[in-house]
């Protein structure tokens, strides 16, 4: 159609791209925009003197690939993206990777002159614990895809205990890891989508796209504007938000997880517990999750029995009195449940880390308080 070979032509996107877009939402302005996004994903930008993917370059900046796509196609440079004051996404309490060459040069320019993927390399180490030189030699005999004995070695309990329990299929979850090279973040944000696009009965794609901007915090400002544009419907916002709700809670126990994986290792002393704690904003009721769900001793299992759940369900609200209880209530209380000797050391210990960094929330959260006036005093 000659009217798709003038727009493509004035918006600087593929023909071909922008005719596919068309056939399938039968709206320009959609299909312009989908068309752009493809256009600028596959996009180059130089910084001193190397060209980078986007993929490549969020990482080099730190910034969620959606986001920094938003950002290209709001019209921003790569100089005013790299000055702006973009919140980072965090890391995972359990990285630190130095991404260094033993002769120094760094990962990204090593894998810059000898044509390998930065992106699939950087997971392999940053998310699956790989050394460099394991990450470089699976990318050159394998490619991208990832292994699936190293996500169960890193996710197993979390992807069989967490993930069973909160309906999400993690086989699922895994192939998306394994075959598109992503975050098991980015995979359950991708799995809770299509889930939820599909009994919404809308288009995933879009979905996708629109998902990446209405949820972006950069984009807020823009958020009325761009549902006018595209034409968004009640039943697409609506499936975004209900998305986004539950991603936002996987997320947050997969972080609490980690934390909890974290203390389990000794990865880090008092002092640099205490800060993981308040860097993530973990709350009183969170540090029970992380040790009550996540770090007791049924936490090796993939699946408890009902007669194993009911158990633990007991172990658990006595360790959450326990603290409280005189030495006879104590006493009391084990004759009653029949707890062994077992299960009493599980209890005093999982009793004393939840007293412990509750009473750390506390004293910070007193600390903020210090000094507020109330009533204009």
């Amino acid at each position: 159609m000659k009217f798709l070979r003038t727009i493509a032509k004035d918006e600087g996107v593929a023909e071909t791209t922008l005719d596919r877009y068309y056939k399938k939402y039968g709206n320009i302005d959609k299909a312009v925009y989908m068309a752009k996004i493809q256009r600028n994903r596959n996009q180059k930008v130089t910084i001193r003197n190397t060209e980078l993917s986007l993929s490549d370059l969020s990482i080099v900046l730190g910034i969620k690939e959606s986001e920094l796509l938003n950002m290209v196609n709001s019209g921003m440079k790569i100089e005013d993206i790299k000055k702006s004051k973009t919140k980072k996404t965090r890391k995972s309490p359990m990285s630190n990777k130095k991404l260094l060459l033993p002769n120094g040069q760094s990962l990204l320019e090593y894998c810059i002159e000898n044509g390998l993927n930065f992106s699939c390399i950087y997971y392999s180490i940053n998310t699956y614990g790989k050394t460099i030189e394991e990450a470089i030699k699976h990318y050159k005999e394998k490619g991208q895809e990832i292994p699936s004995s190293w996500i169960y070695e890193k996710y197993g309990l979390l992807l069989k205990h967490l993930l069973l329990n909160n309906n999400v299929n993690s086989q699922r979850v895994v192939s998306y890891m394994r075959k598109e090279n992503i975050s098991l973040n980015d995979a359950l944000e991708e799995y809770v989508l299509r889930r939820n696009s599909k009994e919404a009965n809308v288009d995933y794609d879009w979905m996708h796209e629109l998902y990446s901007v209405l949820t972006d915090e950069n984009m807020k400002d823009e958020y009325d504007a761009f549902k006018s544009t595209f034409y968004v419907t009640d039943q697409e916002e609506e499936c975004i938000i209900k998305s986004y709700d539950e991603v936002e809670n996987l997320q947050r126990k997969l972080l609490l997880y980690e934390i909890a994986e974290a203390f389990k290792a000794n990865a880090f002393e008092g002092a640099e517990k205490e800060e993981l704690l308040k860097i993530y904003e973990v709350t009183e009721d969170e540090v029970e999750t992380i040790f009550l769900d996540f770090y007791n001793y049924f936490g090796n299992k993939i699946k408890l029995t009902e007669k194993e759940q009911k158990r633990k369900v007991e172990i658990s609200e006595i360790a959450k009195k326990w603290y409280y209880l005189s030495g006879d209530e104590r006493k009391d209380i084990l004759d009653i449940n029949n707890v062994t000797n077992y299960e009493q050391s599980v209890i005093e210990e999982l009793s004393q880390n939840i007293t412990k960094y509750k009473n750390i929330i506390n004293a910070k959260n007193n600390k903020k308080m210090e000094g507020v006036s109330f009533n204009g005093e």
